[in-house]
């Protein structure tokens, strides 16, 4: 699924298209407007939510710009944070079985959790929440591909792979798996577009 203003969705498609390109292309919307977050939302950025399982791997992938190893390294731990938050308010974390997942996007721009929510079955687990007691994450792997003009830090592409294995009423094991693309604003990375799939892993 790919979202952001004025985009096609399409559930079935994973990354294919050059990731610096999109950095590229869409790092100029930063901040201002709607891109700004809710004040409700700023306040949520503390402790991380627990959860069950692995931790996320932070990879450092392409670069554009001029940015050494120790500050890339830096700064995709920074964005795989908020990534983080993302996937443990969206599927990971939290108590279950339950069917609320308003909270499920933080670090989101306002529009871009608008967009999610509006497809919280694929986004989050609102789909199977009432089903399962549990989640369990089995791999957790965040890319991330930074685009630093003059060697400032400006836009970012985190690719996500992650496995979760379902307990409850529902046993089975799920992949979501796609990219996220963060804009740097003055309260810190944002999330502006996202292109994401869900599938169930068989065989496992």
């Amino acid at each position: 699924m790919r979202s952001w203003p004025g985009s096609l969705t399409s559930p079935a498609a994973l990354v294919t298209a050059a990731v610096l390109s999109l950095v590229l292309g869409l790092a100029g919307c930063s901040g201002g407007g709607d891109d700004e977050e809710p004040e409700g939302e700023r306040s949520t950025s503390g402790a991380p939510i627990e959860h069950r399982g692995i931790d996320s791997r932070v990879e450092v992938g392409e670069i554009a710009g001029k940015l050494g190893k120790r500050p890339a390294r830096k700064v995709a731990a920074d964005v795989a944070q908020v990534v983080d938050r993302w996937l443990d308010a969206a599927y990971v974390g939290g108590d279950y079985p339950r069917s609320n997942f308003g909270d499920a996007f933080p670090g989101f721009t306002k529009d871009a959790a608008k967009l999610a929510a509006r497809q919280g079955t694929l986004m989050s687990n609102k789909r199977v929440g009432e089903k399962i007691d549990g989640v369990t994450a089995t791999r957790r792997v965040i890319r991330v591909d930074l685009l630093a003009p003059r060697g400032k830090p400006a836009g970012a592409t985190a690719h996500v792979n992650l496995v979760i294995d379902l307990s409850g009423d529902l046993e089975r094991t799920d992949q979501i798996r796609g990219r996220v693309v963060l804009t740097r604003s003055k309260s810190g990375w944002r999330v502006f577009g996202f292109d994401i799939a869900r599938g169930e892993v068989r065989g496992r």
